[in-house]
């Protein structure tokens, strides 16, 4: 809006001495210009995340129309930094305040109050304001729509300020605290919101509180309006001359300018919306005929959606789970606004697996702008969306603009923070419940959210404590009226039902009757009318009988035992050895476990040769490799047993890292004895990609493989054959559930599991109240059944409890009304529960190695120096991904009391990443090898076997 001259003349002087904006730039920045560029950015950004932002249609819909509340945001972006009118502010850069105060003694009449926040004065300064502007005021702070302006002003560094609790502050916030300023402070905080008022537009007041789902959206636009308007480059760009004494006439020229170049600052940003075109399914995915899921839900799910909903789709492994969610995605999207895509995953590796399918997919159904982030803790190591944020790097990457065009997104959007704001993410899972979580910033991850399509991939594989968090979550997501897909394959009825009616909780409706899913299938929870279709049971493409064998196993030194582990395994493994055909998985519950396997059979296969026998190959994979070389291991593991792979015979032994994200296939599985759920997700690696008439003409199989697919379960047992949970596990699985799994599979007998007929039975049936009516229970078992359910269940209610405690409130709760709750907690709880994951123990850590007094690198042969070790410069970002390939993911219990670790140098230290590092120093022993010390004993890293704790 333009303001006219009769306007103009009206306006208050404006005292353009004081400074908004100073460090790093050739001179200090007057306030009003940063309220004026940060108000046109927050209408450039309103104009662009319009049509996603479904949440704010509940506004428009209480008579405030699009026109008037793009002005009130534009108004109140404008607003956030007025605190910074304030002698508490202003004394921060001591010459400029010396200079003002001695030009005009007025301003020095009120002594600073050093450490109080401009944007906490922002909140006080505003409810009076605000009343002013006709916003209505009350004695309450719960029924004060300015206050409730101002406190949610006051969050945009991420973090609320408390509300004004008592009348007599509320009636004379100004007043009632030191530092904020009165008198000539006072006037020209006024005279500031009133040139702002008439340049947005801004002149209808707001009448009624907002929902807290709007205010929300609403400050999470002011941040990232802020942010934009903070940028040196821009602001450097924009100085006004030194003769700018900022009349009406300049005024309103740096506010046209600003208006006129804010769409640019947006697009340059990243921050566009992706346009989904009217594709089907097959038009999407032209490479293969869908299948019964795929077909039944590209025939009726366009048909339910009538707007935002939650899609629930659980089939088995390889069922083509990605590709329904990739469609339902796009047509939710088209039927809602929602202007991106962002596919949640449980783990890092399977994030930078699912990001290149988003990519390919993103190439076929953008019809706009668009650009892509993967936003996990390593997301900066990867080539392709850099280490501008942890190396400090200035190379600038590519959005998206047409077809043919680059899917990565800007530098800018790289930075911390941002990286769910592109209009397309893939990002782990602790990024989105972080949303939940009352931390710095989570409004921000909360309204990147609001705009998307949310995919939550592997639902079923999180724990007690995540499960809560994702909740709220749903929750949350259904108040702001995004949409949600959630994939499982084996999630349990009581986990679907918890999760949709979440989400419909949240949107505000209470689910009429059980919510029932079925296995393989999906139903479809509309946000609209609350109503949650019935689901829809398909015909998996990968039925089949699944033959589970038991065997009990023992453990001890003697490996050479009868019915020992390894004793089992190596019996197991004959008829590999004996043909010269077939690849075998072993998998282990502890790294430990799988790197005594691998040497055991490593030393077995090395005496089968000295008979002259020719062994198979053997490979070892876990997460305690350096990172160059886990990758390395991986890619040859997908190359060799993928769908196209040659299968070379051999045995991988592994943890279970092999049960998401890597499309393995193997002729057998050995594995160790886990929860249902797991058990059958890790089934889909064994004869994954089985076709008979293709595998007997190409020779694929080996001919000693069963008729159905087979997996050896290892059932730990003790001497006199009863089952235990092995020590060396320590709580990698619930004893409970390992407990139940094995009396099932011994239940089972040589029955074949129906996949995927028997899939939903067996899991729920592992987490069956009336366990004991299910399978045939002797006292002795029953009693440490019931024994280790307790435990269970006090574990869960505990993790329930704390979940509650911790996680902000529901987006319907009164408690609200005060939005300080967002972003903390009643009373002071330990950092470590504001944590997605309750109870991670985990540090990176890099070997260095000394190759003489002083000279260290990153190599056992001295030719890689360790970056920054011995200069104070900063690690560039090649410099941090030559880092981050040598690092290592080791329990935190390794490095305490009695670990010895080289001082972080000053270089790491100044790296957001690299300072949360650490080094363990290598020394060559008597006998030339390579050591370090940690808590636990010696560490020893070697090529073939990853890190490991010798003693």
């Amino acid at each position: 809006m333009q303001a006219d001259d009769h306007t103009r003349e009206a306006w208050p002087a404006i005292d353009v001495r004081l400074w908004g904006k100073e460090n790093g730039l050739p001179a200090a920045y007057p306030v009003i210009c940063h309220l004026m560029d940060t108000a046109a950015i927050a209408g450039a950004l309103w104009d662009v995340w319009k049509p996603s932002l479904g949440v704010l249609r509940e506004i428009s819909e209480k008579g405030v129309t699009a026109g008037q509340l793009r002005s009130l945001i534009s108004f109140w972006a404008g607003l956030h930094d007025i605190g910074k009118i304030s002698p508490s502010f202003q004394v921060l850069v001591e010459d400029l305040y010396r200079a003002l105060v001695s030009e005009s003694p007025a301003y020095g009449e009120e002594e600073p109050v050093r450490g109080l926040s401009h944007n906490e004065i922002s909140q006080w300064v505003l409810v009076e304001i605000l009343r002013e502007f006709g916003y209505p005021g009350s004695t309450r702070a719960r029924r004060d729509v300015s206050h409730q302006i101002a406190q949610l002003l006051g969050g945009h560094h991420g973090i609320f300020c408390p509300a004004i609790a008592k009348a007599v502050e509320l009636a004379d916030p100004r007043g009632s605290r030191d530092g904020i300023g009165t008198g000539v402070w006072e006037e020209q905080c006024r005279a500031h919101a009133i040139v702002l008022r008439e340049l947005t537009g801004a002149e209808e007041p707001l009448v009624e509180r907002l929902p807290v789902p709007a205010a929300v959206v609403v400050l999470g636009i002011v941040i990232v309006a802020d942010w934009l308007a903070s940028q040196e480059e821009f602001i450097a760009a924009r100085i006004p001359p030194a003769a700018w004494v900022g009349s009406p006439e300049e005024l309103q020229a740096h506010w046209q300018g600003a208006v006129a170049v804010a769409p640019q600052i947006v697009r340059d940003a990243g921050l566009g919306r992706a346009e989904f075109s009217d594709r089907s399914f097959q038009e999407l995915f032209v490479d293969f005929e869908p299948n019964a899921l795929q077909a039944s839900v590209a025939a009726q799910l366009p048909g339910l959606v009538n707007g935002p909903g939650l899609l629930l789709v659980t089939a088995p492994p390889g069922d083509g789970k990605t590709e329904v969610a990739l469609y339902g995605a796009s047509v939710l999207a088209r039927a809602t606004g929602a202007g991106g895509l962002g596919f949640c995953l449980p783990t890092v590796a399977t994030t930078d697996a699912m990001h290149d399918r988003v990519a390919d997919f993103a190439q076929k159904v953008l019809t706009g702008d668009a650009a892509l982030t993967r936003v996990h803790s390593m997301a900066w190591l990867s080539q392709d969306s850099a280490g501008a944020s942890a190396a400090g790097a200035a190379e600038a990457e590519r959005v998206v603009t047409d077809h043919t065009a680059s899917l990565e997104a800007t530098q800018w959007l790289h930075s911390s923070r941002r990286g769910l704001l592109a209009p397309l993410s893939t990002f782990t899972i602790d990024q989105g419940l972080s949303g939940v979580l009352p931390v710095k910033y989570n409004v921000l991850r909360l309204l990147a959210l609001a705009g998307k399509v949310v995919v939550v991939d592997e639902a079923h594989s999180y724990d007690a404590w995540m499960h809560a968090l994702l909740v709220r979550l749903l929750e949350w997501l259904g108040a702001l009226k995004a949409s949600v897909i959630l994939l499982s394959a084996t999630l349990t009825g009581t986990s679907a039902r918890s999760l949709v009616e979440a989400y419909l909780r949240g949107g505000g409706h209470e689910p009429a009757g059980e919510i029932r899913s079925c296995y393989p299938g999906w139903l479809f929870a509309d946000a609209v009318t609350g109503v949650v279709s019935p689901p829809r049971e398909v015909v998996s493409e990968r039925q089949r009988k699944l033959s589970v064998v038991r065997r009990p196993v023992l453990r001890g030194p003697d490996s050479e035992t009868a019915g020992h582990r390894l004793s089992v395994i190596k019996d197991l493994l004959q008829p590999v050895i004996e043909e010269d055909r077939g690849c075998v998985l072993v998998c282990c519950t502890t790294v430990a476990e799988a790197q005594e396997t691998h040497r055991e059979l490593g030393d077995w296969f090395d005496r089968l040769q000295l008979e002259g026998k020719t062994p198979p190959g053997l490979r070892l994979l876990h997460s305690r490799f350096r990172a160059k070389d886990r990758t390395a291991i991986v890619d040859l593991c997908e190359g060799d047993f993928g769908k196209t792979g040659g299968r070379p015979r051999t045995v991988l032994v592994a943890t279970q890292i092999v049960e998401q994200s890597l499309d393995l296939d193997f002729d057998l599985l050995i594995t160790d004895l886990a929860p249902m759920a797991l058990l059958l997700q890790r089934s889909g690696r064994c004869q994954r990609h089985r076709n008979k008439d293709r595998d007997r003409h190409q020779g694929r199989r080996p001919s000693w493989i069963a008729a159905d697919p087979q997996i050896v379960v290892l059932d730990p047992v003790n001497c006199d054959g009863q089952f235990t949970v092995p020590k060396e596990w320590g709580d990698v699985y619930d004893a409970s559930l390992l407990h139940r799994t094995s009396r099932l599979l011994q239940e089972q007998g040589h029955e074949p599991i129906a996949i995927s007929a028997d899939v939903q039975k067996l899991v729920d049936a592992v987490y069956a109240d009336d366990f004991g009516s299910v399978v045939v229970l002797d006292d002795s078992t029953e009693r440490k059944i019931n024994s280790a359910d307790g435990e269970r269940l006090a574990k869960e209610a505990a993790h329930q409890q704390l979940a509650e405690f911790v996680k902000i409130d529901p987006p319907y709760s009164r408690k609200l009304h005060d939005l300080w709750r967002l972003s903390n907690t009643e009373v002071e709880v330990d950092e470590s529960l504001i944590a997605t994951r309750l109870g991670a123990d985990s540090e990176r850590l890099v070997c260095v190695y000394e190759q003489e007094s002083g000279r260290w690198t990153l190599d056992e042969h001295g030719a890689v120096p360790v970056p920054g070790l011995t200069s104070g410069t900063r690690v560039n970002a090649e410099q941090a991904r030559l880092i981050a390939q040598h690092m290592i993911p080791v329990p935190g219990r390794w490095l305490r009391e009695g670990t010895e670790l080289l001082e972080l140098p000053s270089a790491w230290e100044k790296n957001s990443v690299l300072r949360e590092w650490v080094l363990l120093p290598m020394r060559k022993d008597s006998t030339g090898n390579w050591y370090g010390r940690v808590r636990s004993g010696t560490a020893r890293y070697g090529q073939s076997t990853g890190l490991k704790l010798l003693n």
